[in-house]
């Protein structure tokens, strides 16, 4: 696994947690949520790819 992945995981896990106890109708709040996931994924993908022309 990648440094970052490493550094971001923990993250990421978190948020999926505090996602899952958003409850289902409150639909602002977990799409908020979902965005930073989405947002902190494509970081990690963006820093991989980065370093592999390095």
């Amino acid at each position: 696994m990648s440094p970052v992945r490493e550094h971001f995981n923990p993250v990421i896990t978190g948020l999926l947690r505090e996602h899952d106890r958003v409850p289902l109708d409150k639909i602002d709040e977990r799409k908020s949520f979902q965005r930073q996931i989405l947002f902190l994924m494509n970081a990690i993908k963006l820093e991989e790819f980065e370093q592999s022309f390095s």
